[in-house]
């Protein structure tokens, strides 16, 4: 480090022309960088949706979901599997490991598909689906407007189009809308009569009003495409066409409108969104990975005006959810609670040091360290968000402590004379090392972040990597930038003494001899160069210089060739912030027993605290929306759940705090994932501003649960964070009746917990379904398959697909009816038409027989069993078997507290036999983030110990030095205790980052003490004087730090990013204040009892040694005589 000192200070040009390109990128990057609220990771997890049209659940669970789930639990990457099966729908969630490729995963799964495809049965057809935080909206608005059909197409024609233009927009859609569709009846007694079959009207209607390319003719001006066919565009079109009849025997063309009745109709509604109320449309937007969140929904937003004028209709745009606000908010409370900081630091330096140059040089690093981080920042592709900003403010009070330590010792050089150049110089090659090995030891401590899995790791290695980038920057500019600011504009302090008049006559007089003498010395000087001797040399006056003269280090005579005083340190004064202090650590040394038992005292009392914690895993974000989900009876038709809806909504217009609400069900909800399993409604609910989202979920949830005849009531809220904040307790059993008595009895036994707000769960009650169970034997004797049998019974009840037309300039379904079977007995009574096959028998005799077909139907009793059964909506899989969910919403801030609750209720529970329970959710995810972080915390001790084994090579020393850690916990425990603040994983990282924030302070200390040592001073004035002369650069880097974030640990601004800031600016102030009082007193204590037991048996062991040498001489001389 020292060469790199010696390029900075001969090359000052160079290195301020790279600052400023530095300071022009780093600006750059700052306003570059994209904004968003947590750092984009890919979630873990897949998809794999199969659609089985009119298979009940167990028939879909058996004949689609077992097989899938065992092809897809093979695969390598996958961690665990679990699925639900509906009637007509398989769903199954596929678990991986974090940072897992979207893409990687989605191949593996479709190739675990294919190999199993041809299982299933005819027709499905599995699709896989990757999940990632960007498939969740960034912007979701609520639409109205005067015509709701018009506003649906002038939504899809002219808002779609014009918003997936806007830059960084991955997609946009509209969900809500009504739509037309073509509806084709079949007239059963003119298709009978006209002799028309079903089939061939479906084909008929499938192959035309679709032109085909049939290839380039030869033309005039060149070739020209050939389309054979017509487009429809009407349903007069679809009347006009021709079906082949027949009519005594012969066949005969029919037109479709006499064998069917075609009408354009409203498709039957599958969804419901209202906005406060009153029906509306939902437009979501979609960001691509790589946009910045920001300027995406800002885009949006600002297109709108000039939508609602081409629109017209008197359309209104209402946002239900949008992310740029809270996000632009955050990062502006967080700049601003981290300007506060850097002012606070700079005062505290401004005070210790009294100087306005010097405070100006070392807060300069602040800045550049920074801007430099940015840059990384941006060329890493990570973007600005809770976790990297709140990583960017808690390095404001980090950065500035390498440049504290070089300046404070470079004014110290200056008080012992000298040349500037000398002595900037000699004071950082002086601490250079010691600044090296703490910055790097405080980096080290992030290396274990780098291991950990699951969503700890996804969210705050962004964290570690922006806090090492910054602490290395700031030690870059601590040993280029600030010696060079140093030289150029820091003075040597003057002489306090009062000149007169004559001694200031006399100053002028010398100084005129000296430019006299200076100009002479040139002048020979040149006359040598001339005469073929050496270059020309300035004056320079003498100068001690560690190592060194100043001469040979810089290769410039900036002094004389002086031989160096290493000791020099020793004589600078006693200043009166060191007079308070060198008492202290006298009396320290002096009763070493007392000290120490003390200590032990403090460490005892640290563990007696820990306990009395609250624990939470993210805590709250701080966001003022709220979500809701509303989960219907079994049975609950669409209609229905919109009039249950409405007293819900009713209920919200009514309640303090809430500013508005919107309502979704069906398509246009935006549940990413439904299982199908039944009826469920989202609310979002955003509140008013300055209100308290705890309190008014709260009170939501009590309004709600006053309701009867509205289902069931669930209030999350949005600000828990990428963790959720439900306490998820998994049953699983192969014996269906035991799990649903689990599932009701620990749900009974959840209720009453302490610290439990609601507790839920997904086990549905049975619903009639009707159930048609195809005798494949019968069916196949009359030349029928199971697939054709199903897809009769639904044309009867829901109507076929046919497939798109472009009706009216607009796209339109079209279904074909068979009939209307709305009842079990009309479904019986459903005529299957088949084809029988007869052989006439030849007339000439030993000739074969003229085989004949005849079109005939037979009734779906004959070939099926119709019946009406109870079953279960959804049929739920947890690695492999079948599985239900209870849901415990904790209250209050004690997440940990709960969570004990919970599990012991449930170790108290005896579950039905062979009924297991696993807890995932939040609690799981708490669990696992302290366990990871305690096994980080370990190996950072360990490393730390490595890199301090290796700068002071010994193993005693580190560990002197490692004393300093377990005292830092004593003032971040206490501290938490005394705010009521929760350890939570932002907490965690703080005590990470204590691990080696801590032992810094003590590495500066005892390396000055080794380097006294190491030239002859004794142990006890070694230790006095190295702490002496440590006590300021100690005091005012930990200063500087708890002043920089003093704003965070307050929330002043009261911002988004208080969740994470706050929470670890309190563990970070607390332990510092506890770990510096005790390494100014207890490491000098321990350095000098362990240093002198050393030399004491050193000792022993030269008298020893000189014993027998002396002995032995004497016998070696008796010898010889």
């Amino acid at each position: 480090m020292k060469h790199l000192v010696r390029l900075s200070l001969r090359n000052r040009s160079l290195i301020a022309l790279v600052t400023v390109v530095a300071i022009i990128f780093g600006t750059i990057a700052t306003f570059s960088l994209k904004k968003e609220l947590f750092p984009s990771f890919n979630v873990p997890s897949a998809l794999v949706i199969s659609q089985y049209p009119g298979a009940a659940p167990e028939a879909v669970e058996r004949e689609v979901t077992d097989p899938l789930e065992s092809a897809l639990a093979g695969v390598q990457s996958v961690d665990e599997v679990s699925s639900s099966s509906s009637t007509g729908n398989s769903q199954i969630t596929v678990e991986t490991k974090y940072g897992t490729s979207s893409d990687d995963v989605v191949r593996e799964l479709q190739r675990a598909v294919s190999q199993v495809e041809s299982e299933l049965p005819d027709g499905v057809t599995p699709t896989v689906v990757a999940g990632s935080a960007d498939d969740f909206p960034v912007l979701v608005m609520s639409v109205s407007g005067d015509d709701v059909e018009k506003l649906s197409k002038d939504l899809e024609d002219i808002a779609v189009p014009e918003i997936k233009k806007i830059d960084g927009v991955r997609d946009a859609s509209i969900s809500g809308q009504k739509q037309k569709q073509v509806e084709i009846r079949v007239k059963s007694k003119q298709m009978k009569d006209k002799g028309v079959q079903l089939d061939e009207l479906a084909q008929i209607l499938k192959t035309n009003g679709v032109p085909v390319s049939a290839g380039e003719l030869k033309a005039s001006n060149g070739a020209a495409p050939v389309e054979v066919g017509k487009r429809l565009t009407s349903v007069e079109d679809i009347k006009n066409l021709y079906v082949t009849g027949e009519k005594n025997g012969k066949p005969k063309p029919i037109k479709v409108r006499d064998v069917a009745d075609i009408e354009l109709k409203d498709e039957p509604t599958t969804s419901i969104s209202r906005s406060n109320g009153k029906d509306a449309l939902t437009l979501q937007v979609l960001k691509k990975p790589d946009a910045n969140t920001v300027d995406v929904a800002e885009g949006v937003q600002d297109a709108l005006p000039e939508l609602e004028t081409k629109i017209g209709n008197n359309v209104e745009f209402t946002t239900v959810f949008d992310q740029s606000p809270f996000i632009n908010q955050s990062i502006e409370d967080l700049v601003r609670e981290g300007g506060l900081g850097l002012i606070f630091a700079v005062l505290v330096i401004l005070v210790f040091l009294l100087s306005f140059r010097a405070t100006a040089i070392t807060a300069i690093s602040i800045p550049l360290s920074l801007l430099v981080t940015m840059i990384a920042i941006w060329r890493t592709g990570y973007s600005l968000n809770m976790l990297t900003l709140a990583a960017l403010t808690m390095s404001i009070g980090r950065v500035v402590d390498d440049s504290i330590v070089v300046i404070e010792s470079i004014r110290r050089r200056q008080t012992l004379g000298g040349t500037k150049f000398a002595n900037i110089y000699a004071a950082v090659s002086e601490v250079a090392g010691a600044i090296t090995s703490s910055t790097l030891t405080t980096v080290a401590v992030f290396i274990p972040l780098a291991f950990i899995t699951g969503q700890t790791g996804e969210l705050f290695r962004p964290f570690a990597l922006t806090t090492s980038i910054a602490l290395l920057s700031s030690l870059l500019v601590s040993l280029t930038i600030v010696p060079v600011l140093a030289y150029w504009f820091l003075r040597a302090r003057e002489s306090r003494v009062k000149l007169t008049r004559s001694d200031k006559k006399e100053i002028r007089s010398l100084r005129k001899e000296n430019l006299k003498q200076w100009k002479k010395e040139r002048k020979e000087s040149r006359k040598r160069a001339r005469a073929g001797g050496t270059g020309p040399r300035r004056a320079t006056s003498e100068m001690p210089v560690v190592g060194k003269t100043a001469a040979s280090v810089l290769g410039e005579d900036e002094g004389s060739a002086a031989e160096v005083d290493e000791l020099a340190s020793l004589k600078s004064p006693v200043t009166r912030l060191q007079k308070t202090y060198t008492p202290v650590v006298g009396w320290a040394t002096r009763h070493p027993v007392i000290t120490i038992v003390v200590s032990v005292v403090l460490l005892i009392g640290t563990l007696a605290m820990t306990p009395l914690l609250k624990t939470e895993f993210l805590g709250d974000t701080g966001e003022d929306t709220v979500q809701a989900q509303q989960t219907f009876e079994p049975g609950v038709g669409l209609e229905e759940a919109g009039k249950q809806a409405e007293k819900v909504e009713e209920v919200l217009s009514k309640t303090p705090g809430v500013e508005s609400y919107q309502f979704s069900i069906g398509d246009a909800g935006l549940s990413f994932g439904s299982d199908g399993g039944g009826l469920s409604g989202d609310y979002f609910i955003n509140l008013e501003t300055g209100a308290n989202t705890s309190e008014v979920s709260a009170d939501i949830q009590k309004r709600f649960d006053e309701l009867d005849g509205v289902g069931e009531l669930e209030v999350r809220s949005s600000n828990a964070g990428p963790g959720g904040d439900s306490i998820d307790l998994t049953l699983t059993s192969n014996d269906s009746k035991a799990l649903e008595d689990g599932v009701k009895k620990l749900t009974e036994e959840l209720q009453g917990v302490d610290g439990v707000q609601t507790v839920t769960n997904d086990l549905q009650a049975v619903q009639p379904i009707v159930q048609v169970t195809v005798d494949v034997k019968k069916a196949q004797e009359k030349g029928l398959t199971e697939a054709q049998v199903s897809e009769y019974v639904q044309r009867a009840v829901e109507g076929q697909d046919i497939g798109d037309l472009i009706i009216d300039s607009s796209t339109r379904s079209v279904k074909l009816f068979d009939g209307s079977a709305d009842t079990v007995e009309k479904l019986e009574d459903l005529k299957i038409p088949y084809t029988e096959q007869t052989v006439q028998a030849s007339p000439v005799p030993g000739m074969p027989g003229t085989p004949t077909t005849k079109n005939k139907k037979i009734k779906l009793s004959k070939i099926a069993k119709v019946e009406e059964v109870k079953t279960a909506p959804v049929i739920r899989h947890s690695g492999g078997l079948r599985s239900a969910q209870v849901s415990v919403t904790p209250t209050g801030d004690n997440l940990g507290e709960v969570v004990q609750n919970v599990n012991q209720k449930v170790d108290e529970t005896e579950l039905p036999s062979g009924v297991t329970q696993a807890t995932s959710g939040v609690g799981a995810e708490q669990a696992d983030a302290f366990k990871q972080m305690g096994l980080a915390m370990l190996a950072a001790i360990l490393i730390v110990f490595v890199i301090l084994v290796a700068t002071f090579k010994s193993l005693i020393q580190p560990l002197i030095l490692l004393v300093s850690i377990p005292f830092a916990a004593t003032g971040s425990i206490g501290l938490l205790l005394l705010t009521d603040t929760p350890l939570g994983l932002a907490s965690l990282i703080g005590l990470l980052m204590l691990i080696g924030v801590v032992v810094t302070n003590a590495i500066v200390l005892i390396d000055l003490i080794n380097h006294f040592r190491a030239h002859g001073v004794d142990l006890r004035t070694a230790v006095i004087n190295g702490a002496r002369l440590r006590y300021r650069p100690i005091i005012m880097t930990a200063a500087a730090t708890i002043f920089a974030l003093i704003p965070m640990a307050l929330g002043l601004t009261g911002g988004g990013g208080v969740f994470i800031s706050k929470p670890l600016a309190m563990v970070v102030i607390g332990g510092l204040v506890s770990s510096t009082l005790l390494t100014l007193i207890l490491v000098p204590v321990l350095y000098q009892l362990i240093e002198g037991f050393k030399e004491r048996r050193r000792e022993k062991k030269i008298i020893k040694e000189m014993a027998r040498s002396s002995v032995i001489d004497k016998a070696e001389a008796r010898s010889e005589s």
